[in-house]
């Protein structure tokens, strides 16, 4: 079910960080803000940095050839991020399935202490040799799930798109 109610800067910022920088002028567009492809890209950057940390990068890649497709996204722009504002990247696993996790990513603009973006998407864990959804193998699901059971635990809804979940 979708929830339109967007959570405050601080609600927000007290959610574990990521990344954190300021906006160059080679990532604003002509209408004097940073430009959708690289606000996407920070919140892409969330996404595979929270993977990261469960067990999903390189080795796993390369050891397990086993890796995440990202299968939907969405994403929602809510202030502007102007030249030199600082900003921070807050991403959360909220659900898992045997084979697919729910990630939501919130872009912080420091500088005005507002919500920027919130980037929501799916993601798939696949075998790399055969191309084809895998469970998650035990280790990097108990990571997952011990990530979501934090978010599940945040006291304000999560501001879901209603649009994706993870299928059972």
């Amino acid at each position: 079910m979708r929830n339109t109610a967007k959570p405050s800067f601080d609600e927000v910022n007290a959610l574990p960080c990521i990344a954190e920088g300021h906006v160059q002028a080679r990532s604003t567009d002509g209408n004097g803000h940073m430009n959708v492809r690289h606000i996407y890209a920070l919140g892409v950057t969330g996404a595979d940095l929270l993977s990261e940390h469960a067990g999903i990068d390189d080795e796993y890649r390369s050891a397990r050839r086993m890796g995440t497709f990202a299968a939907e996204h969405h994403i929602g722009f809510f202030a502007e991020m102007r030249e030199a504002d600082a900003y921070s990247v807050h991403p959360l696993w909220v659900d898992r399935s045997e084979r697919a996790g729910h990630v939501m990513v919130f872009v912080l603009n420091r500088s005005t202490r507002k919500l920027a973006s919130i980037l929501e998407l799916i993601v798939v864990n696949m075998d790399l040799g055969g191309r084809a959804s895998v469970p998650f193998p035990p280790d990097v699901a108990t990571k997952i799930d011990r990530a979501a059971a934090t978010a599940q635990a945040i006291p304000w809804p999560l501001p879901t798109s209603g649009a994706m979940s993870v299928r059972r």
